[in-house]
């Protein structure tokens, strides 16, 4: 049985410009245009296994509630982005945007004004682009019916056969984990799509595998020296006991014994099984065991993993951030260059650090309180008086102060 035909590549691409070639495929008619559409059997399957196996659900949704849960903006126009954030309900479309680009790789949102944002179901998008890398177009096809044309294909008659056309900057592609030539992202499943098609067949046999590898070797004795059994008895007895369970009874006469020799080099250690698939598709889902709450270990062990998940949680962040502000925030004119997207910690611990870094500077006269204030995010930021010493002045003033004794401090007033 061929179990893993389905493993195949996702389809290649990437937007940069020039005059090397990044796609490797183009039309057939050599107009220089890459018209590779995405490779839909395969984005099925990666949403095959986000509903049904729960270890993949638990690990994007947990990865991507890390990511997202926390943001702001900064910048002159935060005010402005944090009230369209609010009218577009941005919180819930990034974590739905996050979880897409794990499982399918990729996401596209129509932003047709500056108070809606569109998500799309990223099986029914393609994207046209020059064979250089040049993207010019997105489109949408739903029941192999040509809906939307975002830009151009490339061809004025395909264009046509479009119901709805746009502009291509009203669509924004945000893809994860794309490679050098790749014009579509790739889904954090694709590699441990084997192992899901073998961790669902064990389990779905698993009673099977059970009732067949699991029972004791059993010989059974027919007749004795003086009752010598023919064919037909031998070929009745066996039977009866081929599809012996654990909860069957037999009654016999004298000449028909039982004997269980034992289990060993029976059984079938399916648990050892799963174990090893499991630990596997964690490993390629790149999160901590600890954190989907199975295995466990050492403190020093989990602190590795877990700073390893902090960094792959950030890259998730910089593929949404840097998509999200030349896409969105630019291209639509809600605000400019100086405006940013801004991510919460990956951990807890991070925000701590970060906090305890600018404690200690302030501290130590290294900063003012007031630059300190600017660096918090803005549920932390307070309205603080001008400095009016720099903040090595500042420090000197303070030590000298200490160290004088009272009378010297008032002499020194009188001096000044």
């Amino acid at each position: 049985m061929r179990l893993f035909g389905f493993f195949g590549k996702p389809i290649l691409g990437l937007k940069e410009a020039g005059i090397g070639l990044v796609s490797r495929s183009s039309s057939i008619y050599g107009t220089g245009i890459d018209e590779e559409p995405q490779n839909i059997t395969l984005q099925q399957k990666y949403l095959n296994a986000y509903y049904r196996v729960p270890l993949v659900t638990a690990a994007i949704d947990i990865t991507a509630e890390q990511a997202v849960q926390d943001f702001y903006f900064e910048g002159p126009n935060s005010e402005k982005l944090t009230k369209w954030s609010e009218v577009v309900n941005l919180p819930q479309k990034l974590l739905t945007t996050a979880k897409h680009m794990l499982i399918n790789g990729n996401k596209w949102a129509e932003v047709p004004d500056t108070k809606e944002l569109k998500l799309i179901d990223p099986r029914t998008m393609q994207t046209w682009r020059k064979v250089t890398g040049e993207v010019i177009g997105h489109s949408q096809q739903i029941e192999f019916q040509n809906k939307v044309i975002w830009g151009s294909t490339g061809s004025d008659s395909k264009d046509n056969e479009f119901t709805k056309k746009s502009k291509l900057k009203e669509v924004v592609h945000f893809k994860y984990n794309a490679l050098a030539g790749d014009k579509y992202g790739n889904s954090i499943i694709h590699p441990i799509l084997p192992l899901l098609e073998s961790k669902l067949q064990i389990e779905d046999y698993l009673k099977i595998i059970v009732r067949r590898y699991a029972a004791p070797i059993i010989h059974v004795q027919v007749g004795d020296e003086m009752h010598l059994p023919n064919d037909t008895d031998l070929s009745d007895i066996r039977s009866k006991v081929q599809d012996i369970y654990a909860d069957t009874e037999y009654v016999t006469n004298h000449l028909t014994k039982f004997n269980v020799i034992g289990f060993e080099g029976k059984a079938m250690k399916v648990g050892e099984i799963l174990s090893h698939i499991d630990d596997q598709i964690i490993a390629g889902l790149q999160v901590p065991a600890d954190i989907l709450g199975i295995g466990g270990a050492n403190k020093a062990s989990s602190e590795v993993k877990l700073r390893s998940f902090g960094r792959h949680v950030k890259a998730l962040q910089r593929a949404i951030k840097t998509e999200f502000e030349d896409n969105i925030i630019i291209a639509t004119g809600l605000g400019n260059i100086n405006d940013h997207l801004i991510f919460g910690a990956a951990e807890e611990r991070e925000w701590e650090i970060e906090v305890d870094i600018l404690r200690g500077l302030v501290t130590d006269g290294l900063m003012t309180p007031q630059k300190a204030n600017t660096l918090l995010p803005p549920e932390y930021q307070e309205v603080l008086p001008e400095p009016d010493l720099n903040p090595m002045q500042a420090q000197a003033k303070r030590s000298q102060e200490q160290d004088q004794k009272p009378f010297q401090k008032g002499a020194d007033k009188i001096k000044d």
